[in-house]
């Protein structure tokens, strides 16, 4: 850790001494387990960084070899969660990004951060919807994953300090057989947002990734399932919900500094 930004970290109502190992909920203590401290410790220094488990594994157990090492490990992210009030299936805090590790990200915050700080003199972050893949040769399905694109780019668009490549220049730009690393380079953005559209039988399910153009790595997921009706356009419904899931992470990352406040 920085001893520059030595003191307690505070997001949502909890504070956290990276010193101490202190954590206090409302200015009243919550017990952690030895192991859940140097975890949220480690998770608190970078946050939104994905932290693999064979990087948790050392930071945990240096220099010891561990059996059960999985075990050990989910244990504790289950107690640390428990100690936060979060949640495996609907994270605010810790999130597990599947097959790569954990990484802290906040519940607690909200556009109107971003619409105190309206970022300026600086060019904002750039992102890029590519077009929806719809899985399947469904009459209208083509068309729903053209309507859920074209909705998460006007979404987005809304978002102060967030630069979207509007549609018709993803278009032009001839993404299809593009890998989503490349099409966003082509693009000159940061990151891009990839997703596939399927529909088997009655559920519609739409899976979005946020992919880091500069070396491929996924910053966020949000996957959504509905029941599907043809004569019931369940689209808007579907993008919102995808947006909400992903909104916390596109905030940090257009305002790092406001991510976690510190005394």
């Amino acid at each position: 850790m920085n001893p520059g930004h030595a003191g307690p970290l505070r997001f949502g109502v909890f504070e956290f001494d990276p010193v101490s190992g202190e954590l206090r909920k409302h200015r009243l203590g919550v017990r952690l387990t030895p192991h859940a401290r140097i975890l949220l410790r480690v998770l608190l220094e970078t946050p939104l960084r994905i932290h693999t488990r064979e990087e948790l594994q050392k930071d945990l157990w240096p220099g010891q070899v561990f059996m059960d090492f999985d075990h050990g490990l989910n244990k504790i992210v289950h107690s640390l969660r428990e100690a936060l009030g979060d949640t495996g299936m609907n994270p605010r805090f810790i999130e597990t990004v599947a097959g790569r590790g954990y990484r802290f990200i906040p519940e607690w915050l909200q556009s109107n951060a971003i619409t105190a700080n309206p970022l300026k003199g600086r060019r904002g972050y750039s992102i890029a919807v590519l077009p929806i893949h719809a899985n399947g040769t469904y009459p209208g399905h083509q068309f729903r994953s053209g309507r859920m694109t074209s909705d998460l780019t006007d979404a987005l668009s809304g978002i102060p300090g967030l630069r979207v490549v509007a549609q018709s220049i993803v278009k032009s730009h001839n993404t299809l057989g593009s890998s989503p690393q490349s099409a966003g380079e082509s693009m000159g953005v940061r990151a891009v947002l990839s997703g596939e559209l399927i529909l088997h039988e009655t559920a519609l399910f739409l899976r979005m990734e946020l992919i880091d153009v500069s070396d491929g790595a996924q910053l966020s997921a949000a996957c959504v399932e509905r029941p599907f009706c043809s004569g019931q356009p369940v689209e808007k419904e579907i993008g919102d919900e995808i947006l909400r899931q992903m909104r916390p992470v596109l905030l940090a990352l257009l305002d790092p500094t406001a991510f976690v406040a510190r005394n």
